[in-house]
C-alpha cells in the first residue's frame, strides 16, 4: 500500500516544479521592467545623495559624504518646505475625509440624484490638473476672480488668496481638496457597500437610532477604508507638485514651496542635483515612515 504513494511523490514534484517554472515566466518580464524602471532609479538616487554634481556636466560628479544631508540641517530651506508641505497634508486630508464620507453616505442612500451627483464628484478627479489649476487661478484672482467678485457683492473686504503669504498655502490645499475628495468618496462607497445590512437593521429593531448605528456599527466597520483612505490622501499630499508648480510657482516668500517643487527647482533650476537627492531620499523616508505609522495607529485601535 506504501509503494504507490511514493511512486506519485515524483510526478507532484515534477508537477509543481513546471507551473513554477511557467509562473517565473510569465512574471519575468514585469519583474524586470519593475527593475530597471522602478529599483534601479531608486538605488541610483540614494547614490546620487552622497554626490555633487550637476545635471549639465554629471562626468564631473565627486563624492561628497554626508554633505547633502548636512546642508538640509544647516539650511532653513528644507526644514520651511518639508514643514509647509506637512501643513498642505494635514489641510488636505482633514478636509476629504469627512467630506468624502458624507457624500459617500449620500451616495449610499436612496436619495435621488445619485447619478449626477456621483458624475459631479468625480469629474475634478479625471480633469487633467492643469485644468484645475487654471480655473482655480481665474477664481481666485485678487482683482478680477469670481469669489473676489461675489464676495463684493456681499459687502465683504476683498482677498489676496494666492499672493498672501497667509492665505495661499490654504487655499491650494483646497483646490487639492476639492480635486481629491471624488476619489476618497469612491473609496469609501466602496467600504459602505461591504458592510453587512443584517447589522443596521438589527440595532434598528432594538432602537438605536441613525446616528447610533452610524457611529457605533458604520464608522468601526469602515476602519480598514478610513486607514486606506487616510494613507493614500497623505502620500497624494506629501508628493503634491502641480499646485505650486501651476498656481503659486513657490511663492509668494516660499509659502507655498512644497517639498516635491522644491527638489524639482534646487535638480533643474539650482543644478544642485545631489542635494536634490538627498531631499528625495529623506521625502521617501518620512511617507514611509508615516504611512507604518498611521497603518499602526488604526489598526490598534479598531482590529476588525
Amino acid at each position: 500500500m506504501t509503494a504507490p504513494s511514493l511512486d506519485r511523490r515524483p510526478d507532484r514534484t515534477a508537477r509543481q516544479r513546471r507551473d513554477t517554472r511557467t509562473a517565473f515566466a510569465f512574471l519575468a518580464p514585469f519583474l524586470l521592467l519593475l527593475l530597471i524602471f522602478q529599483y534601479l532609479p531608486l538605488a541610483m538616487m540614494a547614490k546620487n545623495a552622497f554626490m555633487d554634481y550637476s545635471l549639465l556636466n554629471p562626468g564631473a560628479a565627486k563624492f561628497v559624504g554626508l554633505l547633502n544631508f548636512e546642508d538640509m540641517i544647516h539650511f532653513d530651506d528644507a526644514r520651511e518646505s518639508l514643514a509647509a508641505t506637512f501643513l498642505f497634508a494635514l489641510v488636505v486630508v482633514l478636509i476629504v475625509i469627512p467630506l468624502g464620507f458624507v457624500l459617500a453616505l449620500f451616495l449610499n442612500s436612496s436619495l435621488p440624484a445619485r447619478g449626477v451627483v456621483r458624475t459631479i464628484i468625480m469629474l475634478p478627479v479625471v480633469t487633467s490638473a492643469v485644468v484645475v489649476a487654471t480655473m482655480w487661478n481665474f477664481l481666485l484672482d485678487p482683482s478680477n476672480g469670481l469669489i473676489n467678485g461675489v464676495m463684493s457683492l456681499l459687502g465683504l473686504p476683498r482677498q489676496p488668496f494666492l499672493t498672501s503669504p497667509n492665505q495661499a498655502l490654504i487655499m491650494i490645499s483646497v483646490m487639492t481638496a476639492w480635486q481629491q475628495v471624488g476619489f476618497a468618496a469612491i473609496l469609501f462607497l466602496g467600504g459602505l457597500q461591504g458592510v453587512p445590512k443584517e447589522l443596521a437593521e438589527a440595532a434598528r429593531i432594538d432602537g438605536a437610532t441613525r446616528w447610533q448605528v452610524l457611529w457605533n456599527i458604520t464608522v468601526p466597520l469602515l476602519s480598514r477604508t478610513t486607514l486606506f483612505v487616510v494613507v493614500i490622501m497623505t502620500v497624494f499630499s506629501l508628493q503634491a507638485f502641480a499646485p505650486a508648480f501651476l498656481m503659486t510657482d513657490g511663492g509668494p516668500q516660499d509659502s507655498t514651496n512644497l517639498i516635491v517643487y522644491h527638489i524639482y527647482k534646487m535638480a533643474f533650476v539650482m543644478q544642485n542635483a545631489g542635494y536634490a537627492s538627498a531631499l528625495s531620499v529623506v521625502l521617501l523616508l518620512i511617507v514611509l515612515g508615516i504611512s507604518l505609522l498611521q497603518m499602526w495607529l488604526l489598526r490598534a485601535k479598531w482590529n476588525y
